[in-house]
């Protein structure tokens, strides 16, 4: 949504968007008149019409160090939901590490998220949040190596500083703070360039409803460990809300085309971050072209997902049966007689257990047979109702449904509620497209298909229950299409100036709905006096 320029000594690059959204239905706009946009367009408004206006500023530009700021505002019609978008101080030193503080709509991890269906986290869905932010944002070649390695990552630190306790919900955490961290190697100096990366989130700190402020322990965090510190169930999983994906891939350069193929694994705890052990079926397989001297095709995504299995539909850890003396999970490694255990908890009278056979009884019996550590539940966090949610939108994966949005659509049913996203679990394919209709015409044309399953705590009447809720909204999966065309003109002598349109349908078992959009954008840059 902001524009990009480059500034002249003395110069200040405005920016001016006016736009316009319909919507056919009365609660929820079609799925990409509001989504990958930073949260400027609220999602539950029928109409609104809206100014973005910002402006930057280069505040420094010596041989070293470069700093720019900017701010900037979105104004709606009903003017108490007008807030500040952006407000920021950015850089870079030595032409090659990058920083800034403050809100800044800036993603160094999504691949185009104009184009695609947009990333697991740190993405353009939801509005920026107010951060610190320093890295390699760019690969940067290691000179020692001949330039044949390729690294970049980054790390930030922020915080959530919206409303998350208006459910009333006694896991709800106010003021929490995010961490995340991100590093990726490429293979240099080569045609074919293979990739592999690594990116980490994690919830932690903030203040309970009732003012109980949460212990921070900032290395079990950093690293994903236990807490003595914090206590209770993050002494022996992990300090915090953790979530994560690999990110493996290729950029590839033709004659027709610069080519990028990617394979990104999400995974919620350990057991799914372990990808070798073949319990995360989980992935979005993606690929971006952008085609050389095209003009009616420019750019094309074509992207496949899954998210459905999450490790696996088993309870995540093994629990007492009821009536026995302890209650809770069973910890294997605290067990000092195996024997003796069944015998107490299951009445089996027979030696020789240990761990591995016990954990196998327990599998059978009390899990259905599946294997122990499921029910990952992306984006949601049981210590954290709101999840990875920034003033009600995701900051994950944008087709992950709300508890908002499916309030929307499904009004009659009645949730669980003890986490935020209702339907993590999709599968699904998109395309998008991207050219020219002639020389100062562009347009824009997405199109994807969702099956939807749901999540496992609504599924189940809890995430450690085998018991299927009977009112569960998605049982069965849920297909639903959503659908985008835009079209942007920019005058041929004043390039700073365009008018764009858009048409959006979404259609299916979830809902039906129609939109639309007009917008003008003018982004001149004004002499600093």
């Amino acid at each position: 949504m902001v524009a990009t320029a480059t500034y002249s000594q003395k110069k200040v690059q405005i920016n001016l968007e006016s736009k316009i959204v319909l919507s056919g239905k009365d609660n929820l706009l079609p799925h990409y008149q509001y989504t990958n946009q930073w949260g400027v367009v609220d999602p539950f408004e029928q109409k609104q019409a809206l100014v973005l206006a910002g402006a930057k500023y280069k505040v420094l530009d010596a041989k070293r160090i470069r700093l720019d700021a900017g701010v900037s505002g979105v104004f709606k019609h009903q003017l108490d939901k007008s807030f500040l978008h952006e407000a920021y101080v950015k850089g870079e030193a030595w032409e090659y590490i990058g920083f800034f503080v403050g809100k800044y709509a800036f993603t160094p991890l999504s691949y185009n998220d104009e184009l695609t269906i947009g990333g697991f986290f740190m993405n353009s869905n939801a509005r920026p949040i107010p951060r610190a932010t320093i890295g390699l944002f760019d690969y940067f070649p290691l000179h020692f190596l001949n330039d044949r390695i390729e690294i970049k990552g980054g790390i930030s630190q922020g915080i959530l500083n919206d409303n998350r306790t208006d459910q009333g919900k006694s896991n709800s955490v106010d003021r929490p703070l995010l961490h995340e961290k991100w590093a990726y190697m490429r293979l240099g100096k080569a045609r074919w360039q293979p990739y592999m990366g690594l990116s980490h989130s994690a919830i932690f700190g903030g203040a309970r409803i009732n003012g109980k402020k949460i212990p921070i322990d900032f290395w079990p965090t950093f690293t994903a460990q236990g807490s003595e510190k914090i206590g209770g169930g993050e002494a022996t999983n992990a300090a915090g809300a953790h979530e994560g994906f690999w990110d493996f891939g290729i950029y590839a350069n033709t004659q027709w085309a610069r080519l990028h193929f990617y394979v990104q694994k999400p995974f919620a705890d350990g057991s799914g971050m372990k990808i070798y052990r073949g319990n995360n079926r989980d992935y979005k397989i993606g690929l971006l072209s952008n085609v050389t001297n095209g003009t009616w095709l420019r750019n094309l995504s074509i992207e496949v997902f899954k998210t459905d299995y999450q490790s696996g539909q088993g309870i995540p850890d093994p629990l007492y049966p009821s009536g026995s003396a302890s209650q809770g999970i069973i910890w294997l490694d605290e067990i000092p007689d195996y024997d003796a255990f069944m015998q107490e908890n299951f009445g089996v009278q027979q030696t020789g257990w240990n761990k591995q056979k016990v954990l196998k009884y327990l599998q059978d019996k009390l899990n259905q047979g599946n294997k122990y550590g499921g029910r990952d539940d992306y984006n949601n966090n049981g210590s954290y109702y709101n999840g990875w949610t920034y003033h009600q939108q995701s900051m994950g994966m944008p087709l992950y449904h709300t508890f908002w949005q499916a309030g929307a659509y499904a009004p009659e049913w009645k949730p669980n509620n003890s986490v935020v996203f209702m339907n993590n679990r999709i599968k699904g394919f998109h395309v998008g497209l991207h050219g020219a209709v002639s020389e100062n015409i562009t347009y824009l044309l997405k199109a994807t298909y969702t099956y939807n399953k749901g999540a496992y705590p609504e599924q189940y009447i809890r995430r450690y229950s085998w018991e299927e809720d009977p009112d569960f909204f998605y049982k069965g999966g849920k297909k639903q299409t959503y659908t985008y065309l835009s079209l942007n003109y920019t005058h041929p002598k004043w390039n700073c100036f365009s008018l764009s349109g858009s048409v959006s349908f979404d259609g299916g078992a979830l809902y039906n709905a129609w939109g639309g959009s007009l917008g003008i954008r003018y982004t001149p840059s004004v002499s600093f006096l």
